[in-house]
């Protein structure tokens, strides 16, 4: 009977290369013991030539072992990087292309000149900045200005200092971060200062004469009666400033296109302002007259008696500190009054009339007297003099506390007008603070 023969049955699929010899051999011997022809076993058949795949099959293999997730990932990549490189190629010629000329967003002291070579900027800057070029130089504080020309400096605008300076300042970002800007429509902004030519010595000097000038102490409010009639002058703060602030301020006014810059400077307030003036009375020795002011605006006008040569009315600033109807006059014991009686009561007679309105200047009065002759002339002893119903319906008009100046003449007051007298009330002054002018 034939047997059947498998290498399998013999293990020989997975056998060694020596075991797979020996049972072929034992394979013969039980062909040739059955008489079989060796044609009727088939021997193995040899193994395939390799065949080395290709590119387009590799990729086949490569997609059909890997998931749709991650090929599509790869293609993304594809293609995201031929983006990148193409935006990059046409933003990096878009710069190239603006070479030469001032990129979007440049300005030489406010004047756009975006899009434009240097010699066409040039001519717009010069052109636009005509203007600016004839402008005096000015700082201001509070209401003073200190001002100076173009002339008097040697001032002239360096136009292609400038132009070329902004050109500079507009293409110093690298190319990286101007392809990036141009991408995200965020120019690199540029504005260029005016550029000056200057004589440095004027410029020294304009700096000492407003350093001098800036420099003073707070100045109160007063009354200005050198004229003979009131001139109210306001108020004015005090103020501190070195000079090298003050040279930084120059330069900044002459790097503006306004040319005008505000002083910053320690500021000291004034003490009180003109709002403490009201009723006041003016006094004119030369002119025998005495005249009420509301502020600067005449009131009443009376004609008066002042003091003799020896008894002089004083000049000064004086007020009024009390009001007396019908008074008693009491003897002050001076030469002129050595025969008088001690006192004289209220009336017609009475020395001071029947109104008196005592100064704060020792001894004198503003009051009424029974003899007119005397009006319009130097004879009293030292007091202001006037008629019974004139001092009565002056009486009427003023309070306690109401000024009293009284002058030699129109043009010589006789006495400082600027100082602020003793009697005046005088509040704390604020404190030094920083101010800028303006």
């Amino acid at each position: 009977m034939l047997r059947e023969l498998h290498f399998e049955r013999h293990g020989s699929k997975n056998a060694s290369p020596a075991v797979q010899t020996r049972i072929m051999e034992s394979v013969g011997d039980s062909v040739q013991e059955h008489g079989l022809g060796s044609e009727t076993i088939a021997a193995p058949a040899a193994a395939a030539p390799q065949v080395t795949a290709g590119a387009g099959t590799r990729l086949k293999s490569w997609a059909a072992a890997n998931s749709t997730t991650r090929v599509t990932l790869y293609l993304a990549a594809v293609f995201l990087l031929l983006c990148v490189l193409g935006l990059g190629g046409y933003y990096l010629a878009q710069d190239i292309s603006r070479w030469s000329k001032f990129p979007p967003g440049s300005k030489v002291s406010g004047v756009d000149v975006s899009g434009l070579s240097r010699s066409d900027a040039y001519r717009k800057v010069e052109r636009e900045l005509a203007g600016v070029a004839e402008k005096p130089v000015v700082l201001t504080l509070d209401e003073e200005r200190f001002g100076i020309t173009p002339e008097e400096l040697g001032l002239n605008l360096d136009y292609s200092k400038m132009v070329e300076s902004a050109y500079s300042q507009a293409w110093s970002p690298n190319i990286l971060e101007r392809m990036f800007r141009s991408y995200t429509n965020r120019p690199y902004r540029v504005n260029g200062l005016l550029m000056v030519e200057t004589d440095e010595a004027a410029v020294d000097q304009f700096v000492r004469n407003v350093t001098a000038a800036a420099n003073h102490p707070p100045r109160n409010a007063y009354v200005d009666v050198t004229s003979g009639a009131p001139v109210i002058m306001k108020a004015f703060p005090g103020y501190q400033v070195s000079e090298d602030v003050i040279r930084a301020e120059v330069g900044d006014a002459l790097n503006s296109r306004s040319r005008t810059v505000p002083i910053v400077a320690l500021r000291t307030p004034a003490t009180f302002g003109d709002e403490i003036f009201g009723k006041l009375i003016v006094i004119n020795l030369a002119e025998h007259k005495l005249t009420l002011f509301n502020r600067e605006a005449p009131v009443a006008s009376y004609s008066i008696a002042c003091g003799q040569s020896a008894w002089p009315t004083p000049v000064g600033q004086w007020q009024i500190v009390g009001k007396q109807m019908n008074p008693t006059w009491f003897n002050p014991h001076s030469s002129w009054s050595a025969s008088m009686p001690e006192t004289i009561g209220p009336g017609y007679s009475n020395p001071l009339g029947i109104r008196a309105m005592p100064l704060n200047a020792s001894g004198v009065l503003i009051h009424g007297t029974s003899n007119s002759g005397s009006i319009g002339t130097s004879a009293s002893h030292g007091c202001i003099r006037m008629r019974m119903n004139e001092v009565v319906q002056l009486f009427d008009l003023v309070e306690v506390g109401t000024p009293v100046y009284i002058i030699h003449s129109a043009g010589n007051p006789g006495f400082d007008v600027t100082s602020t007298p003793s009697w005046r009330k005088i509040t704390t002054p604020a404190p030094p603070s920083a101010y800028t002018g303006g």
